[in-house]
């Protein structure tokens, strides 16, 4: 009862901190990044190395990770420990936030009266934020009652602030950052994302899976035949719903699946979410398959990847663009959907755009080179619209889908920042 009581005294006392600390004057020229989990990745990676390049503004990186600080220290970037001096000062006194998630990746408790800009880390398909009303995550957006209300704006004080800009690519998402954020159309800008726009502008900077990248994960990692292995990449969406069993175990023979890779001479990059990251630990003993569940993200070299498999993530939102061939495999999509979060409906009404399955063995055939192949070669291309073979293929439907997630002409994140933001110099 008394360790309660403190919690509550404690939380009472850090939202007081948070709303005095709007009366701290704040720098226009000075721009805070961090990201989820102290990881130096996503969007406000690399919107925070695009600026500091071309000097916009000035860029300041904060984390909790002293191995994340060192990294960036050794390439000459501004980045502090977030409870160091410095790192309160910056916080107290800088006039935008960008962060990936909530503004905890920077300061939850300083945060008041800068101007904060969610980059987010997903172009939503399974519901988020105050859209959630299913699943481990449905008390905190939406309790019930106002005793349970209040409990929340204390306890998960940083998911109830409402950011002040997000960008926003299309009018679906519009719509469904609009509901789940609860922003108006004033606090969307019309915008791809940094994550994506990046090595398009940067393409020297793009990385590639090589032996030694590779070889650097594990001791079984592949040796490299003189002609260049096929890249999987296997990206699956974070189950809040898994308590204690690894649901990967049983969703893949993991000794056939090395077997087929080595024998086809194919690699499969095993990237967990950063929340169930641990699970791939037990799954690096096998030949072609590489735990990359701690690198940092996939952007450098997604460009790469033959084939990118996936089921309710929206990485593979981010691949469209890139004309990556894809395949879902969803083994507990019923289980999902009823113990994790609910898909928004729109999800349910996209067209096929890639082969689906709910088992290994239908898995493991899409892993057949000549499956892969057939789906890399599949071009989207303009053919006559009258065409009605064109108009049920998949070729179109990954077009319009691609679309639907990007729109058309749409630009891209440094230009619409920087436009809404105004002149630094």
């Amino acid at each position: 009862m008394q360790h309660a009581i403190f919690d509550w005294i404690k939380a009472i006392i850090r939202k007081l901190i948070f709303t005095l600390s709007a009366l701290s004057p704040r720098s226009s020229n000075k721009a805070l990044f961090g990201s989820y989990k102290e990881r130096f990745c996503d969007n406000s990676k690399y919107l925070y190395l695009h600026w500091q390049q071309t000097k916009f503004i000035r860029c300041i990186w904060i984390s909790g990770n002293q191995d994340v600080i060192k990294q960036l220290q050794s390439q000459n970037l501004e980045v502090y420990y977030r409870w160091s001096m410095k790192g309160i000062f910056h916080a107290l006194t800088a006039k935008y936030y960008f962060y990936n998630s909530y503004i905890g990746d920077i300061n939850q408790w300083l945060a008041n009266g800068a101007l904060k800009v969610n980059l987010w880390h997903g172009l939503p398909m399974k519901k988020i934020e105050f859209d959630i009303n299913a699943g481990p995550l449905a008390h905190v957006f939406n309790p019930k009652g106002s005793l349970a209300l209040y409990k929340q704006w204390l306890f998960a004080h940083q998911q109830r602030i409402t950011p002040d800009l997000m960008l926003s690519p299309s009018p679906l998402i519009d719509s469904l950052f609009s509901s789940a954020f609860r922003l108006n159309s004033s606090q969307l800008i019309r915008a791809t994302n940094p994550r994506t726009d990046y090595y398009q502008l940067h393409p020297s900077q793009r990385k590639k899976i090589s032996e030694s990248t590779v070889q650097s994960t594990g001791p079984n990692a592949h040796q490299l035949q003189a002609v260049q292995p096929s890249i999987i990449l296997y990206a699956p969406s974070w189950r809040d719903s898994h308590k204690q069993a690894n649901p990967y175990n049983s969703a893949f023979d993991w000794q056939r699946l090395s077997a087929h890779l080595v024998a086809k001479n194919q690699l499969f990059l095993l990237r967990l979410h950063p929340n169930e990251a641990s699970l791939a630990d037990e799954l690096t003993s096998y030949a072609n398959i590489i735990n990359i569940s701690q690198f940092e993200d996939v952007y450098g070299f997604l460009q790469d990847v033959d084939l990118l498999i996936t089921d309710y993530s929206s990485l593979f939102i981010d691949a469209l663009p890139l004309k990556t061939p894809i395949c879902f495999y969803r083994f507990d999509e019923a289980h999902y959907q009823q113990d994790c979060r609910d898909m928004y409906e729109y999800a349910a009404k996209l067209p096929d755009i890639a082969p689906k399955c709910t088992n290994f063995e239908e898995l493991l055939e899409q892993l057949a080179p000549e499956a892969i192949t057939e789906q890399k070669h599949k071009e989207i291309k303009e053919i006559e619209s009258n065409n009605e073979d064109y108009r049920n293929s998949d070729i179109n439907n990954y077009q319009a889908v691609t679309e639907l997630f990007w729109g058309q002409d749409t630009p891209n994140a440094f230009t619409a920042l920087e436009a809404r933001i105004g002149d630094r110099s």
